[in-house]
């Protein structure tokens, strides 16, 4: 199993560089976090989703057969992403010109670049991490995505072990976590939108979105040291994981901040990497 899980993981591991680098094709620099939280909400959601729904289905089927189950409908997000996304904005055919203008012109020149004062276009790997921009994406990815992994891992196995639940009365409890993350990817887009808007640079949003994001999950992560009921103890997780996602959302938008090109991916990446060995 833990084999399978393995393949499984490095498969899957390019879903988010993949989808760092079509935020930042698809969209102009103040709309990045808030694309970045509703897709990253799609993670939440499918959490408050599967859980009640995968403890449903154990009634009727053999664990092996959720795994088959899951896995397909996990497939069908293919058929809408293969028909909708045909090209990068430049040559898609659907879209108008005042559109492509939109997203093209709004990349251009953001405060970010003309803050670090480093010319965007950085082609190889050896030359990215010497810039050290690129090493507050990869620390920042290290110190904080672990604690989304801590409880994805751990939700069920957690109030297993210190409540005595079984499947089912994890399937009532364990899906109320993955609302927090979810309210916390919207609010964190747009608040950062919000505050661009108002005239902050790019440089400041994103500082002050991800500081506070931190901010409130660490009362609440020392909270969950004695957390009392277990209703308790999933809502002190929602404000956790409301938190992480608040921040997260504003870090993984920050390769398409400072560089472009291929460059997004490849930080998206080195990050990521630096994350799950975090």
């Amino acid at each position: 199993l833990g084999l399978v899980r393995s393949v499984l993981g490095v498969a899957e591991a390019g879903n988010w560089p993949g989808a760092a680098k079509a935020n930042a094709e698809w969209f102009p620099t103040r709309e990045r976090a808030l694309a970045q939280g509703i897709f990253n909400s799609g993670a939440a959601i499918g959490g408050i989703v599967s859980i009640p729904m995968i403890a449903f289905m154990t009634i009727f089927f053999s664990w092996q057969m959720v795994f088959i189950l899951v896995g397909l409908i996990g497939l069908l997000w293919l058929i809408p992403w293969l028909v909708l996304v045909k090209a990068p904005p430049k040559s898609h055919p659907w879209l108008t010109d005042e559109e492509r203008a939109y997203i093209l012109t709004g990349q251009q020149s953001t405060e970010a670049e003309e803050d670090t004062g480093e010319d965007e276009d950085v082609p190889t790997t050896a030359g990215l991490l010497s810039h050290k921009q690129s090493w507050g994406v990869i620390i920042a990815s290290a110190a904080i995505d672990p604690i989304w992994w801590l409880f994805v891992f751990w939700i069920p196995i957690y109030l297993n072990e210190v409540y005595g639940m079984d499947v089912k009365s994890i399937g009532i409890y364990g899906w109320v976590p993955y609302v927090g993350a979810m309210l916390g990817a919207w609010f964190g887009g747009l608040l950062a939108q919000n505050r661009m808007k108002a005239g902050w640079n790019v440089n400041k949003t994103r500082k002050f979105t991800i500081s506070l994001g931190c901010l409130i999950m660490l009362p609440a992560l020392l909270a969950m040291a004695n957390p009392g009921a277990p209703v308790i103890a999933v809502l002190i997780m929602a404000v956790i994981l409301f938190g992480f996602q608040t921040a997260i959302g504003n870090v993984q938008t920050l390769p398409a901040d400072l560089f472009s090109g291929k460059t997004v991916g490849t930080l998206a990446g080195i990050s990521g990497m630096a994350a799950k060995l975090g």
